[in-house]
């Protein structure tokens, strides 16, 4: 059975509360999902 957002690809620049939640949800009916995140510092 597939899944209804298969072959999907969400690239996600996430920094709010909500948006770790919404990007699972995506997740599970089936995108593929990319998360970028902030740079490391440099000292």
């Amino acid at each position: 059975m597939t899944r209804p957002l298969e072959g999907i690809i969400v690239v996600t620049l996430e920094h709010a509360i909500a948006a770790p939640f919404c990007t699972r949800q995506l997740a599970n009916l089936g995108a593929r999902v990319i998360k970028v995140g902030r740079p490391a510092p440099t000292t």
